[in-house]
């Protein structure tokens, strides 16, 4: 993630919320951002369900998200 994110979930105070992940990425899928987002979101729910989309097919995955967002 860029540092800015970082440095806002750092602000941000995360007791008893609930979080999903998603990213965009050329090859990395989640790399490190479920790691990542556990760490800086102290108290929060971290959902299993990430969603990684590569970046070049964002304008062909609607359906795909929509779903994703459905699902809980």
């Amino acid at each position: 993630m860029p540092q800015p994110m970082f440095t806002q979930l750092e602000r941000l105070n995360w007791n008893g919320k609930t979080v999903r992940v998603f990213t965009t990425h050329e090859g990395s899928g989640l790399a490190s951002v479920v790691r990542d987002v556990k760490s800086i979101c102290k108290g929060a729910n971290i959902l299993d369900n990430s969603l990684a989309i590569y970046g070049h097919e964002v304008k062909n995955v609607r359906s795909k998200v929509e779903n994703w967002v459905k699902e809980l």
